[in-house]
């Protein structure tokens, strides 16, 4: 760490900061503590900072980006050797911007204007690089809650879920890019607090987990995850869009469109597959989910009896976990109905009444 404390000593020289209680307090002002409570900060964190110096400890993760910001220059120049030696003006000091940089402003003219052209030498796009921490521009785009930064993921780079690896795919130009994330519950909530559902069910979308799938695939699959289910739960929008009866273009892959010779097939209208997984995680949970539970009931009478009426109810049946009702003298119809499993067992008069009028197909 002794590189350390030579630069920040350096940098502090430059911009006239003569303490390290004066650059603690300074700290303390980019992390929102403000007044008497900015300088008991500095007094508190003062012998943890000297150890942190002298490398009797790791420099906390809190201070990075106030570092950053207070001197002008990202903590890769802070740790390299002689970097405090480079030709730097007091007034302007260089600062090398890096994805952390970015995702905390948060600006979206400096992600049109400036992001795109952060590449590493090989000439690979900065959302598959890693900083010090082992931590992703996704990462700080969940930590600092960037919404903007998932704007321009989604206009810029198409980004979506890839259910079946929990992978997020991201599309610019003819090449394509797979980053597996572990916070995509966090980045599903982040995503969900920005009310706005066309953005979130084109970034999570069950539509193509059914027709390229028709069914979750593995245990892990998000759209099983309870974590999930409560923010589709939770958020009044969501919930709504899952009644939704709609057409579904899916875009093809290389290997299909060659093959069709076409570039996408659009799907006639159904509903939201993941409908059915709701209702089962409401049914398990009426205590909290009650109305959610009651609600989707009573569209199922509805959505039930509507496809009843245009089918001849013993040539069809329920194919999956997903609703999926297929016919038997006819492979090329699809539909999705709402049902109950089996094995759940409900103690409340009034969704067993609604439950009762569902109108029930054949499962295989």
């Amino acid at each position: 760490m002794e590189n350390l404390k030579n630069n920040i000593d350096h940098y502090m020289k430059l911009k006239g900061i003569k303490m390290y209680t004066h650059l603690l307090v300074d700290i303390a002002h980019e992390l929102g503590i403000k007044g008497q409570e900015a300088y008991e900060f500095a007094n508190k964190e003062k012998s943890n900072f000297s150890k942190m110096l002298k490398g009797e400890r790791p420099l906390k993760y809190d201070f990075i980006i106030p570092l950053e910001k207070i001197f002008g220059i990202s903590l890769a120049r802070l740790l390299e050797e002689n970097a405090y030696k480079l030709p730097v003006k007091k007034e302007n000091v260089p600062f090398n911007k890096g994805f952390r940089y970015y995702a905390y402003l948060d600006d979206p003219k400096l992600y049109k204007e400036e992001f795109d052209l952060l590449l590493t030498k090989d000439g690979e796009s900065i959302l598959t690089q890693t900083d010090e921490f082992e931590k992703t521009f996704l990462d700080y785009v969940v930590e600092y809650h960037s919404v903007n930064g998932v704007r321009y993921l989604h206009d810029e780079y198409g980004i979506k879920l890839k259910w079946f690896h929990n992978q997020f795919e991201f599309s610019k130009g003819k090449g394509i890019t797979y980053i597996h994330f572990e916070n995509y519950i966090e980045f599903a909530r982040l995503v969900a607090s920005m009310n706005d559902v066309e953005l979130f069910n084109d970034i999570y979308d069950p539509y193509n987990m059914f027709f390229t799938n028709h069914h979750y695939g593995a245990e892990n699959c998000i759209f099983c995850q309870s974590e999930y289910l409560e923010i589709i739960l939770d958020n009044d929008g969501l919930f709504n869009s899952i009644f939704e009866i709609k057409p579904y273009e899916l875009k093809l892959g290389n290997i299909s469109r060659r093959k069709k010779q076409v570039e996408s097939i659009t799907y006639r209208p159904i509903i939201n597959p993941i409908i059915n997984n709701c209702l089962k995680y409401a049914l398990k949970h009426l205590d909290k989910y009650k109305h959610r539970a009651i609600d989707i009931l009573k569209f199922g009478i509805e959505h039930n009896r509507k496809i009843a009426s245009k089918i001849t109810f013993t040539d069809c049946y329920i194919c999956n976990e997903l609703g999926e009702l297929k016919n038997f003298k006819d492979k090329n119809y699809y539909d999705i109905v709402v049902f109950v499993e089996r094995d759940i067992d409900v103690n409340d008069d009034e969704i067993k009444s609604l439950t009762n009028q569902l109108l029930k197909f054949n499962k295989l």
